[in-house]
């Protein structure tokens, strides 16, 4: 009963109150089991209390409770997101000393978490790891993987991440040929972006408005104005409607090539559409 209530206000994000209900339960005699735990742990973390969290995982093992697969995957993910990648990478070896097997999604918020602190070498030492285990990456691991290695500008060993995909039957989706087309942009490697826009289609992936967005985009940049213009004119046939960002781009490109006319007529545009 206690279990439920408090899993229950932790999702209701009333973690006061569950902590609350949390130590009355440990006062008349009742112990918490993992579940318990986990869930006062996944609320207290939802609010950035990861030092409360710490201090009921060493109550949990303490008690006796033994942490299980969910617990370390809830303290993983709170230490990424305060960028502790360190402490993560200790906590992820430490299941292995307890037989807790990591999954693919311990691994997804561990590689996130060296992602957005610029760590991708050893963000892919872990995808290695990973495999090497015999755990399966999915689609979501791989866009994090191709997206931070284009940011990083090795575009080409992103590529090599899709044809792994594929390979091993994940199938890219929208966000990933997103990922790989601005890695090309970036570079104003424009035929190289639409070859990724012509396998994306070809595989059965549609292009939404954000892959025409960086298509118009990478064209401004490259002042490919004409090309930038016929994408933007294609979106509609397309069923896609442009935005704000795509808007920006071209009337930005338009002004850089001293096309004010055509950026002006574009503005207008945009205004009587309500894109402002």
């Amino acid at each position: 009963m206690y279990s439920a209530i408090i899993d229950g206000l932790c999702k209701d994000k009333q973690i006061p109150k569950a902590q609350n209900l949390f130590e009355e339960m440990i006062c008349k005699g009742v112990e918490p089991n993992v579940i318990t735990y986990n869930s006062i742990i996944q609320g207290v973390c939802s609010l950035g209390m990861r030092m409360d969290a710490e201090s009921y995982v060493n109550k949990m093992v303490n008690s006796g409770v033994s942490p299980n697969i969910v617990t370390f995957y809830i303290m993983i993910d709170a230490l990424c997101k305060d960028g502790m990648t360190k402490k993560a990478q200790t906590l992820l070896e430490l299941m292995s000393t307890r037989s807790v097997r990591p999954d693919v999604v311990t691994y997804t918020s561990l590689i996130d978490g060296l992602c957005n602190s610029s760590q991708w070498e050893e963000a892919t030492k872990f995808f290695r790891e990973m495999m090497g285990r015999g755990i399966s990456p999915d689609v979501c691991i791989f866009n994090i993987l191709i997206d931070a290695i284009c940011k990083e500008g090795m575009v080409e060993k992103a590529h090599e991440l899709l044809d792994l995909m594929i390979e091993r039957d994940v199938e890219p989706n929208t966000i990933t040929y997103n990922a790989l087309m601005d890695g090309y942009c970036s570079h104003s490697l424009m035929e190289e972006t639409n070859k990724v826009l012509h396998s994306m289609v070809v595989r059965g992936c549609e292009p939404d408005a954000i892959s025409y967005t960086i298509l118009i985009n990478g064209y401004c940049k490259a002042k490919m104005l004409d090309e930038a213009m016929r994408a933007f004119e294609d979106m509609p046939s397309k069923g896609l409607t442009p935005n704000a960002i795509t808007y920006n781009s071209l009337i930005d490109g338009l002004c850089k090539v001293r096309r004010v006319a055509a950026a002006l007529e574009l503005f207008e545009k945009m205004q009587a559409r309500g894109k402002l």
